[in-house]
């Protein structure tokens, strides 16, 4: 009886953090699910993330960031999946932190690139990451262009990297 309780306990503690049941879940020393990975297609936070996603959750359970098991759509964006190859991070608020393009997508009206693997494997020459980045408020922070194109008057090229301020002004 007390192993039947045990269980029905642990079910309502995961479910309660809206996690299911998975064969590998790790927890912070004060009881919360650090990690775990998903069972089948589930919200998490407000997300939808399919089966074999690994989550990491920050200590008060908000979705930190994510190992997207495949190539998922996240608030409008095609995000790189295959496990831990690419990390998908979230901001406190839910919106989207750091994603790996699966596709060139025009953003904000800027033309970013899909992740490249060349730009990662070269990023301590040439400082650029591959990746694209957002602040808590939504507006782009940082991509990779996928063609050439011109903002401010100015001419970027294709693979040059472009930086933007939280109110979407060029740095």
């Amino acid at each position: 009886m007390k192993s039947l309780l045990t269980l029905t306990l642990f079910i309502g503690f995961v479910w309660g953090q809206n996690a299911p049941i998975s064969n590998n879940i790790k927890y912070y020393d004060n009881g919360n699910i650090e990690f775990y990975i998903l069972g089948h297609e589930e919200v998490v936070n407000g997300q939808l993330l399919p089966s074999g996603t690994g989550i990491h959750l920050t200590d008060t359970g908000i979705l930190d960031w994510c190992f997207l098991k495949e190539d998922t759509k996240i608030q409008g964006h095609l995000c790189r999946g295959n496990g831990h190859d690419f990390m998908t991070s979230f901001h406190p608020n839910g919106k989207l932190k750091t994603v790996w393009l699966a596709e060139d997508e025009i953003i904000q009206g800027i033309p970013c690139s899909k992740f490249r693997f060349l730009s990662a494997v070269f990023v301590g020459i040439h400082g650029k990451t591959g990746q694209t980045s957002f602040y808590d408020n939504g507006q782009l922070r940082y991509c990779e262009l996928s063609r050439d194109f011109i903002v401010n008057n100015k001419t970027y090229k294709k693979g040059n990297a472009l930086k933007f301020t939280a109110n979407g002004e060029l740095q």
